[in-house]
């Protein structure tokens, strides 16, 4: 009995660590760090999508938010993947310890690519196996991001 409380009080406390490192964000979880994702990934062996965004300024950011992420086409192909969030608000604050860790992930993955861009990268040796930059909010077209994630997933499982 003993053995069964210490059990259920660890996987309550792992839930809690876990929840409290991941967003909602479009309908979707995201992770907020990346060597979270990575040993998620690595456990599901799944690529990680990193959407780089300006959640409270960015035109295209804001209709990618709205129309492609909670498309059921789209959830659909990026549950096969795992999520990161990297934000860079304008009006809003986020804590500094989380700017700090997307300004590393920017540094690592973005260039000079603007903003929304989405990257899928093998987990294994953080190479970018694709990139998708902007949306044309315009057209409402979800399908070049669904077919992102789709070769991307196809790009991890072959390598």
């Amino acid at each position: 009995m003993k053995k069964l409380f210490t059990v259920a009080l660890f996987l309550i406390g792992a839930s809690y660590f876990f929840a409290q490192n991941t967003i909602e964000y479009g309908g979707l979880n995201w992770y907020l760090d990346y060597d979270q994702a990575k040993e998620v990934a690595k456990k599901e062996n799944k690529p990680i999508i990193i959407l780089f965004t300006g959640s409270d300024w960015c035109p295209p950011c804001k209709a990618l938010k709205k129309e492609v992420l909670p498309n059921e086409v789209f959830k659909k192909e990026v549950a096969n993947a795992v999520l990161v969030l990297a934000d860079f608000p304008r009006r809003k604050a986020i804590p500094e310890e989380q700017l700090q860790k997307n300004r590393q992930l920017a540094t690592l993955f973005l260039g000079r690519s603007g903003l929304p861009t989405m990257i899928s990268v093998d987990w294994r040796t953080n190479e970018i196996l694709r990139k998708i930059s902007g949306y044309n909010f315009y057209k409402h077209d979800v399908r070049p991001h669904v077919n992102f994630v789709k070769f991307s997933v196809i790009a991890f499982k072959e390598k």
